[in-house]
């Protein structure tokens, strides 16, 4: 089979390995497709603080069961699945409470161990979840970025009915618009400077799309949302421009939740957070129950995700990916990689 490593910086290289051989305990993957994400981008640029060279990458796919071990139960050959990246310990208190996302032990499929970006992958069946045969294989590998967006809503802990403002209309910030949509929030307003992300976020059916080259964030929510103003703002950007953004618009006795990637420390006044009793919120990843809503939330339509992905590229052109992100990145919204 063919597999991408990714061996230093800027630099993918591919072989020709064996096919896996599964234990009993196993499932055999055949992968259908796979996304890029900014993870993938800052392992590509050698910037992701988390991982070493060489890597295979690769954790956002759509797959079905070629194999199946003799002691696996649930899953059987030809079943259409997608994958929960997070290897978990299963023995630290967070796990022990259900919230792998933060074992400490935390490993990440295709970031702190070898991921998907080949043509087969053999996995335990606890990090899989099946999804419906008809869904579209595309979808399905938009089911992980999906449960981030969830994740991401679900962590302010007070989202139904609430003022949402989603701060980023990337890939993960359009998710999560739509994620606090669907999961009953009052209102949903979206900001970015790219228009054309703004434009598809209103396709998508959110709200209010706001671009923060013309107006404040502190101004756009007070327009918004009136004199509550947001009781949630989520950051999906994650620069410090944003970030300082985001202290100045943030109401009293609200909620800031950090879902983005930031790539550099920020400097920012405590008081900004204590004086006004705002809760702030780190947020990482998933837990199961994010990916069974995503799962759901995609293939009945209740997120719309029909035009999400921007750009294919055949395996074979994996490497071209990234370099035209590098080139056009205001034209990304999600790349597949499809064998």
């Amino acid at each position: 089979m063919k597999v991408a490593r990714l061996t230093a910086p800027f630099t993918v290289e591919f072989s020709q390995e064996p096919k896996p051989v599964i234990n009993d305990d196993q499932v055999l993957l055949k992968i259908k497709c796979f996304g890029v994400c900014g993870s993938d981008m800052q392992m590509y640029h050698g910037k992701h603080k988390y991982m070493t060279f060489p890597v295979i990458p690769a954790h956002e796919i759509g797959a079905v069961i070629e194999e199946v071990g003799r002691n696996v139960t649930g899953f059987k050959v030809g079943d259409k699945v997608t994958m929960e990246p997070q290897v978990f310990c299963g023995e630290c208190y967070p796990c022990q409470m259900g919230r792998f996302n933060v074992c400490e032990h935390l490993k990440v499929m295709g970031v702190h161990m070898d991921g998907a970006a080949r043509e087969y992958f053999a996995v335990e069946p606890k990090y899989l979840h099946r999804v419906p045969q008809d869904m579209k294989d595309e979808l399905v590998a938009l089911v992980e970025p999906m449960a981030v967006g969830v994740g991401s809503v679900r962590r302010s802990g007070c989202y139904k009915g609430a003022n949402i403002c989603v701060v980023g209309a990337g890939t993960i910030g359009n998710l999560t618009a739509q994620a606090a949509r669907a999961m009953g929030a009052a209102k949903v307003m979206i900001t970015d400077i790219n228009q054309a992300k703004l434009d598809y976020a209103a396709q998508c059916g959110i709200d209010c799309c706001v671009n923060t080259k013309d107006v404040s964030l502190k101004d756009a929510i007070t327009e918004k949302f009136g004199v509550r103003k947001a009781d949630i703002i989520i950051d999906c950007a994650g620069t410090a421009f944003t970030w300082k953004s985001i202290l100045e618009a943030a109401r009293p006795e609200s909620v800031i939740v950090i879902t983005a990637n930031f790539k550099a420390p920020v400097d920012f006044e405590i008081p900004l957070i204590q004086r006004r009793e705002i809760a702030l919120l780190g947020h990482m990843m998933y837990v199961r129950e994010d990916f069974a809503d995503a799962i759901r939330f995609l293939s009945d339509g209740t997120v719309d995700a029909s035009k999400f992905i921007s750009q294919r590229f055949p395996f074979d052109n994996y490497p071209d990916a990234f370099r035209f992100a590098d080139e056009h990145p205001d034209d990304v919204m999600k790349m597949l990689i499809e064998f």
